[in-house]
């Protein structure tokens, strides 16, 4: 009885060995297999990082040009109200109405150029809206392309896995 429990005790230890050893095979196996896999993501990620610093930057550049805006909207305010001053006085003082109307054509002036900056601006913000967009799909891109590699990398675990467990019924069966 105990040579058959040492010559099993002797088989176990052999099996485990041979078990150990194909373990061994598959995790390098598995690493190499995933290596690509891992540059891949990296990259992604670099690259989400890039357009993720982009968007701040754009956001950035959107509140300083709202800022502008609100900058330009208050002078514009001034304008008027120095207008309609102005206006007021074109209607009680008639002797300095020829100066009157010189300062007038360059309020007049000086808001046509403010209209020019406001279409500019107004030009700007269509741009950036378009590269947002363009940066929103690349990112669903990103996304897509992101979920497509974990289901790969997914499907390689399982039939990995369901090697192993192969591996382990295979494993069962020879101790029995």
């Amino acid at each position: 009885m105990s040579v058959n429990n040492e010559l099993i005790n002797m088989l176990r230890a052999v099996i485990q060995e041979e078990i150990q050893s194909v373990r061994q095979d598959v995790r390098v196996v598995v690493q190499e297999e995933l290596k690509p896999v891992r540059q891949e993501l990296r990259q992604v990620n670099t690259r989400l990082d890039t357009l993720e610093a982009g968007q701040t930057e754009l956001r950035k550049d959107v509140q300083e040009l709202r800022a502008g805006q609100h900058g330009i909207n208050e002078r514009l305010t001034t304008l008027e109200t120095g207008q309609h001053g102005i206006n007021e006085r074109l209607t009680t003082l008639e002797t300095g109405q020829h100066g009157i109307n010189e300062r007038l054509t360059t309020l007049e002036t000086g808001q046509h150029g403010i209209n020019e900056r406001l279409t500019t601006l107004e030009t700007g913000q269509q741009e950036l809206r378009k590269g947002q967009v363009a940066i929103e799909a690349a990112v669903n891109d990103l996304r897509a392309v992101n979920r497509r590699t974990h289901k790969e990398v997914f499907s390689h675990l399982k039939a990995i896995w369901d090697d192993i467990k192969l591996l382990s019924s295979q494993e069962e069966k020879a101790i029995r």
